[in-house]
């Protein structure tokens, strides 16, 4: 494990995004989703597995995690010299439950933390917060939210920022994002000021948004005020969407001025090159 920044990866195809069974959404063993990553092509991948803190999430209590990680550690001895396989966790985010997040890591080995928001006031963002408060005080809220995520420094990568717009297009077509300009500028701001990667996920291309989690204005943004730290996810749940869209990811930052994508080990970020 190192115990610090460096650049010695010869692949930059890497996924930090990846679910397993031990999260209820996914259909595919480790060990699986290994086999399927080696084939790929992808020379690391981190397990994210689901931690939720909402009591109406199907993953609230179900990671076990010492079971886990145990299964994680396995896998990365048996793909040793193939496939650079790390442990770590998708933790759920809303402003009322910092303090379980707090306590969930606090003593865990872990290589890699994720933050997302998918609930906001216990509501679902993937219909229930529309139902709610309509379009524009969804995503307000929404984004407010995230915003507790980027400046609590629980994390190491923001996953999927504008999560929302996904649901969004499905109900109401294209999200204005423009409207939330300073919203959004402000997390970015955030996750800079603390040191905070921003996953480029490309979940959303295999979806009729047809655009990474953030997308490319989000991203300009974010490499215009400073930003450098970029994770790379597939958010795959299924063999079939290992590696997913990682090299357009690739070339897309590449475009953008960046010249590495960020992996964690031990929580500490290490830096492959792209340029």
């Amino acid at each position: 494990m190192s115990c610090g920044s460096s650049n010695h990866f010869v692949s930059p195809l890497v996924d930090f995004h990846v679910h397993s069974t031990f999260s209820p959404d996914a259909d595919d063993t480790i060990d699986a989703m290994c086999e399927a990553a080696a084939r790929a092509g992808l020379r690391e991948i981190c397990f994210t597995d689901h931690v939720d803190f909402e009591p109406r999430d199907e993953s609230h209590g179900y990671l076990r995690f010492d079971a886990y990680q145990a299964a994680v550690e396995q896998a990365a001895t048996k793909w040793q010299g193939v496939l650079e396989v790390r442990v770590g966790v998708e933790a759920d985010y809303q402003t009322w439950y910092t303090g379980q997040v707090r306590e969930f890591l606090a003593g865990r080995r872990l290589d890699f933390v994720l933050g997302s928001v998918h609930w906001v006031d216990s509501l679902s963002t993937t219909g229930e917060i529309f139902d709610r408060y309509g379009l524009e005080e969804a995503c307000r809220r929404y984004f407010e939210n995230v915003l507790g995520l980027a400046r609590s420094g629980l994390y190491d990568s923001l996953a999927h920022l504008d999560f929302i717009k996904r649901y969004a297009f499905e109900r109401c077509g294209a999200l204005p994002l423009e409207a939330f300009s300073d919203e959004i500028e402000t997390i970015l701001r955030a996750i800079i000021e603390r040191g905070t990667a921003l996953e480029i996920n490309t979940s959303g291309l295999r979806h009729p948004v047809r655009e990474t989690l953030p997308g490319v204005e989000t991203l300009r943004l974010y490499r215009r005020l400073g930003g450098e730290l970029i994770t790379l996810g597939s958010d795959a749940h299924r063999t079939r969407d290992m590696g997913f869209a990682i090299p357009q990811a690739i070339e897309l930052a590449r475009s953008l001025g960046f010249r590495n994508v960020t992996v964690f080990r031990n929580r500490k970020p290490e830096f492959v090159n792209i340029a």
